[in-house]
């Protein structure tokens, strides 16, 4: 019997092959909208914006709405990200590895092939976390064109790469693990499974009483909650200095900001930034380029 040959990997759709992008904005951050509105628009993607509340984030990353036809699988992302400009590239080769890298997943559920059945949650934007040490023969090392070299990548991931996983150099891989310990919620996809059980370990039916980030890697490193964790993570905080890199009042005090807004901003870990790129895109001057023409 002939094992069929994979297919190559392709660019990811407009919702990077999620059924949804949702991004969590508070109301009043309408700075941060207008950004995601122009750099979606820049990279062919479509987001929906979910509102935040004046409190820690709870339920809303959660609520997805039910389909009997098959999981639903999302990506939620923060409303102050950067992303390569390649990233339909990124996260379709990501949606590639996990249907046909055997060496990634396992197990019966994934001889099934039922999409989103052995997942709960993907992160691709974490601040800091790593593997599980004890279980380090789980991982895989992943062409990707478009990761940056290793003296471009946070110091958290260098120390990854160099001390976890021996390598010298991050520039055209990424590495592949299940999650485990890891910080942050800036990127991760989730399945509608996955979200149920984000809805019965920390969201009311049990009691909890710290942010939902940290309630997650701690159930990950119980093993309550699993997915896979790509790293270096190919969706990066955008900051732009100050008091307008958090949505927390008392950080601001109540006083305007000064602010040179999102282009003076910066993302660290990124081979071709999506906002910096936005210059380039978008920038002209009709006047100048046209003063050496003769009518």
């Amino acid at each position: 019997m002939h094992s069929r040959k994979p297919p190559a990997p392709k660019a990811a759709n407009a919702t990077l092959d999620f059924q949804e992008i949702i991004y969590l904005s508070m109301p009043y951050r309408t700075d941060r909208q207008d950004a995601l509105s122009l750099i979606a628009a820049s990279a062919g993607l479509k987001f929906t914006m979910m509102p935040g509340v004046c409190s820690t984030c709870t339920r809303e990353d959660f609520c997805l709405e039910n389909s009997r036809s098959q999981p639903i699988r999302a990506l939620i992302i923060e409303d102050d990200v950067d992303f390569d400009v390649n990233i339909k590239e990124i996260m379709g080769n990501l949606n590639w590895q996990l249907k046909y890298n055997n060496t990634i997943r396992w197990g019966d559920e994934v001889e099934r092939g039922a999409p989103g059945c052995d997942w709960d949650e993907i992160y691709v934007g974490q601040c800091s976390g790593g593997p599980n040490k004890e279980r380090l023969d789980l991982h895989s090392i992943v062409p990707d064109p478009h990761s940056s070299k290793l003296s471009n990548i946070g110091q958290h991931w260098q120390k990854e790469f160099t001390e976890t996983w021996n390598l010298t150099d991050s520039e055209g891989i990424r590495v592949i693990s299940p999650t485990y310990g890891t910080l942050c919620t800036m990127g991760y996809g989730v399945s509608r499974l996955g979200a149920m059980r984000m809805l019965y370990h920390i969201g009311g039916w049990k009691q909890v009483s710290n942010p939902v980030d940290l309630e997650l890697t701690w159930r990950s490193t119980e093993g309550k909650i699993s997915g896979y964790t790509m790293s270096p993570p190919p969706f990066i905080a955008w900051r732009v200095g100050g008091a307008q890199d958090s949505d927390n009042d008392a950080a601001t005090n109540a006083k305007t900001e000064k602010s040179l807004g999102n282009s003076a901003g910066t993302s660290v870990g990124l081979k071709n930034s999506v906002r910096k790129a936005l210059d380039d895109h978008l920038d002209k001057n009709y006047w100048k380029d046209r003063q050496d023409e003769l009518r």
